[in-house]
């Protein structure tokens, strides 16, 4: 087994450090943990797939430093871009798609999920400070430090702003990524004894920089056992890798360009996770995802309003969220830009 105590656990300075690397140093290292994560494991490994953006660079690099032999593995909750559904199963070398199912192996649907638990609102974190509050078995003390914090301070605390989720009609939970996404890995890992290469970056929120930096790229015991090669890659750099390496990506991301000042953007979706989750939409400018979706792909979008938890329709639950989910046009109102010109 490789043991790297710089992986182990790494304080604040060694992590703004490996983030701030030449780009070439973090090739090198990136390249390197995926090596030492196929040689410890003796090859039983896989890349857990999803035809974004970070896994396309993760396979593009995997496929250069090891070979085609090692499974993409793609879960189709059936919540993904049908863009991102056709580009996946086109993934260079040994591939495989697995589906969510339920314990008698009947393929799970996201409205099921959402009706029993919950929408998926705001973030994961505070989604499950939700579940826990309204539904959990708490103790007095537990309770008051999830609502008010301690003398320990406030850090995990619901933010006041969402306080009224407490009350709504319908549920607020996060269970559908665990049940979705993470739950169908589980079982393929139990099934074929593989280990996973996850394409998490550090631009991916707060909790998983947080992760990464207590864990370092492998992670070979414990309850998660698994390799983020790219932990500490930047967007820029996932970008950067793209352009240089000529490596194909989903159309739904449009075409990566430059600013005047060097940055490098796409021209489309910025995010490409499943289509009808509203966690950080609250902090997107207009037109959110939501918005874009009803232009672009009109009958997903239907179907997303329409789903229900509690008998209250996913769009009222949005709006009460003050994520908005129509736009001028669908409202017949005129639209400025016509007026100005």
């Amino acid at each position: 087994m490789f043991i790297q105590e710089d992986d182990l656990k790494l304080n604040d300075w060694q992590f703004a450090q490996r983030k701030y690397l030449p780009y070439e140093t973090k090739l090198r290292l990136s390249r390197k943990r995926i090596e030492e994560w196929y040689e410890n494991w003796a090859g039983n490994v896989y890349l857990s797939y999803s035809g974004g953006l970070d896994s396309t660079v993760l396979l593009h690099m995997i496929r250069a430093t090891i070979g085609d032999n090692v499974p993409a593995v793609f879960s189709n909750t059936g919540l993904e871009f049908p863009e991102i559904v056709r580009f996946a199963r086109k993934a260079k070398g040994e591939f495989a798609e697995i589906y969510p199912r339920d314990k008698k192996g009947k393929r799970i649907l996201f409205k099921q999920v959402v009706s029993e638990y919950g929408f998926p609102l705001i973030s994961k974190e505070t989604a499950l400070k939700i579940q826990k509050l309204r539904h959990g078995n708490l103790s007095d003390r537990y309770r008051n430090y999830l609502l008010n914090g301690d003398e320990r301070g406030k850090f995990g605390v619901l933010a006041k702003k969402w306080h009224f989720l407490l009350d709504t009609e319908f549920d607020t939970s996060e269970k559908c990524c665990h049940i979705m996404k993470k739950d169908p890995f589980k079982q393929y890992e139990k099934e074929s004894g593989r280990k996973p290469y996850i394409g998490t970056t550090q631009d991916e929120g707060f909790m998983r920089a947080h992760l990464y930096a207590s864990t370092g790229c492998n992670v070979y015991d414990g309850k998660t056992i698994k390799s983020q090669p790219l932990g500490f890659w930047t967007r820029q750099d996932i970008l950067r890798y793209t352009v240089e390496n000529n490596v194909d990506i989903c159309s739904v991301y449009g075409d990566i360009k430059k600013t005047t000042s060097g940055m490098y953007y796409t021209t489309g979706e910025q995010r490409t996770g499943c289509m009808f989750c509203a966690f950080g939409a609250h902090m997107e400018k207009c037109p959110n995802r939501f918005q874009r979706m009803a232009i672009t792909h009109p009958k997903h979008y239907q179907i997303c309003m329409e789903l229900k938890n509690n008998g209250v329709r996913y769009q009222d639950a949005l709006e009460t969220c003050g994520i908005e989910t129509e736009t001028w046009e669908q409202n017949g109102q005129m639209n400025i830009m016509d007026f100005l010109a």
